[in-house]
């Protein structure tokens, strides 16, 4: 396609990136007016932002969309948000986390024990309503049910934090 009719698309990723952070943003209110003193966030962290190495001054790796960091423990949870309407693979994407080096990075990093997965998905609006996007996420999550959370309205803060509460914490203070 040239680029004059490029140009001429629907530019559904910018639209995209501003419902996503709507999203982050939700979660972000949600999550920190929860927490207490013990704990500290942080917004797009660049933790793992290297795990891929360096080239001429530049690291690879991966950014995801939060961190909770307990300050007594330095135990963390990295939490990646996807949100998506009627159709997308925002699902798809998210299991990149799960790949062998990622996890064990992340393990690393987040200071998490053995085969502790230092990872908290959080699907909301489209993905998190649609019967066909639940039955293939419940499916990839079957046994890490509690690192997962299908926030179907996202104006409903007390769904994270009872959540964070009965499935994250318990991560960050053993």
């Amino acid at each position: 396609m040239a680029r004059e009719h490029l140009s001429l698309r629907d530019n559904w990723q910018a639209r995209g990136n501003f419902r996503g952070n709507e999203a982050e943003r939700a979660f972000q209110a949600a999550i920190v007016s929860h927490l207490d003193q013990n704990f500290e966030t942080d917004f797009k962290p660049l933790d793992l932002k290297g795990i891929y190495g360096t080239n001429a001054g530049r690291s690879y790796g991966i950014i995801p969309d939060y961190l909770i960091r307990n300050t007594e423990t330095g135990r963390a949870v990295f939490v990646e948000i996807k949100r998506q309407d009627e159709r997308g693979n925002a699902h798809e994407r998210a299991c990149k986390y799960f790949t062998p080096g990622i996890l064990a990075s992340a393990r690393q990093v987040a200071k998490q024990p053995g085969d502790a997965i230092p990872f908290w998905w959080v699907f909301t609006n489209g993905i998190a309503t649609s019967q066909k996007y639940r039955r293939e996420i419940t499916h990839w999550f079957k046994g890490i049910e509690a690192h997962l959370l299908l926030w179907e309205d996202i104006d409903d803060l007390a769904v994270v934090t009872h959540h964070f509460d009965a499935h994250i914490r318990p991560l960050l203070v053993d």
